[in-house]
């Protein structure tokens, strides 16, 4: 049978904690149910409750929630997260955000970036996010944005390449991954790539046709970036 996402009685057993903004006694609750009945517990806080609640309960609860079992509230309350930033009711520069940043360790990180970096539609969101979870620039960076096909992600891929242009088969694994992905953003900047570089062994039908003294206005201006690639 198919998880349940709503229930009237869990409900009535959840609101007076979300109410009183008792963190503690919402975790006690929850640990008193059934592994059914937790996860429509979870479905619901999730998708609603903590939706609907006023920040700092959202945060309370999450901070409480992320903390007791992070592998059942982690990525369902980031998506939350991911709403209410949409709604303007959350930011990343929310305080209990980066405080709880700080207690994830590497999995946790790398599905919080995961999850949270297709959002993105500006370089700053991007960076701000990367510091948040204490990904530092260059290689740690990159093996985040050569995964998102996102126009920020892929300025920010062609940005931090800078930092391992020394490693000449490094950049041109780079290029080849993006190839291979295949969609019109990723090949042309696969075409940037090359004609940056000097890849001349990179071969492909590039539609993009650029020449070297482009390609520095490209890495500096997001505007001109998207010009390009978009």
């Amino acid at each position: 049978m198919s998880d349940r996402h709503y229930s009237k009685t869990i409900e009535q057993k959840l609101l007076p904690s979300l109410q009183t903004e008792d963190a503690e006694g919402l975790v006690h609750l929850l640990d008193s149910l059934s592994r059914s009945e937790q996860r429509t517990a979870g479905y619901m806080l999730g998708e609603r409750l903590l939706i609907e609640c006023q920040p700092d309960v959202y945060w309370k609860m999450t901070d409480a929630l992320v903390r007791y079992d992070s592998r059942a509230y982690l990525i369902t309350l980031m998506k939350t997260f991911l709403v209410r930033w949409k709604q303007g009711t959350a930011s990343l520069s929310d305080e209990p955000l980066e405080q709880l940043a700080a207690s994830f360790n590497d999995v946790e990180r790398q599905k919080v970036a995961l999850l949270l970096l297709p959002e993105f539609d500006q370089p700053k969101q991007v960076e701000q996010l990367f510091h948040l979870l204490g990904i530092s620039k260059g290689r740690e960076q990159m093996v985040y944005l050569v995964r998102i096909d996102t126009l920020p992600c892929l300025f920010l891929l062609l940005r931090s390449l800078r930092y391992i242009e020394h490693d000449r088969s490094e950049v041109l694994k780079v290029a080849r991954q993006l190839m291979k992905r295949g969609t019109g953003g990723s090949f042309n900047l696969a075409s940037i790539i090359k004609v940056a570089f000097g890849l001349d062994e990179l071969t492909g039908t590039f539609s993009l046709r650029l020449q070297p003294y482009q390609i520095a206005r490209l890495e500096q201006s997001y505007e001109a970036f998207c010009q390009s690639v978009g």
